[in-house]
């Protein structure tokens, strides 16, 4: 494992043990954004968009919005994205209007310094919503990637990358 992956696995579980959730299943990722002040809407957004992070000037808070369009599990995972963000660019954040998050097929062309972040971020969401520890236990027990994907509330790629990532496939 990396040190940048190190250091977000070490990250999600602080996240997920000042929540109450560190060994909780699913993970209630809508209740951590609003304990850290954060709204969460859904919305009509253009199929190509996932989702959004906005700092709100107004109000001084952070503000998520999900494609009301997705199925359920890919909005619980463009809401942990988002709150990667929140976690790991927040001054970013701050100083831009919004931060828009495109389906990973959109044609759109981004720099390589912004395709690590969104690395980055999709590995912090994936070790929120399935934490290393609770999946390295239930492997031992022969759980199914599609009964796993159940027991997180994820889909079965999101399940089958994270446990590939991990080297438990």
């Amino acid at each position: 494992m990396s040190k940048i992956n190190k250091e977000l696995e070490e990250l999600a579980t602080q996240i997920l043990l000042d929540n109450d959730m560190l060994y909780k299943t699913p993970v209630g990722i809508i209740q951590i954004a609003k304990n850290y002040g954060i709204n969460v809407y859904e919305g009509e957004l253009n199929n190509e968009v996932s989702g959004a992070i906005r700092y709100n000037e107004k109000n001084k808070k952070f503000e998520i919005l999900a494609n009301k369009n997705n199925i359920w599990t890919r909005k619980r995972f463009t809401v942990a994205h988002e709150l990667g963000h929140y976690f790991l660019h927040q001054d970013m954040l701050k100083d831009s209007d919004v931060h828009i998050d495109t389906l990973y097929r959109a044609t759109i062309k981004v720099d390589e310094k912004t395709k690590e972040q969104e690395k980055e971020v999709d590995y912090l969401a994936g070790a929120l919503l399935m934490n290393r520890i609770v999946l390295e236990k239930l492997i031992e027990d022969n759980y199914t990637i599609e009964e796993l994907a159940e027991i997180f509330d994820v889909s079965s790629s999101a399940m089958t990358v994270r446990l590939d990532i991990l080297g438990l496939l």
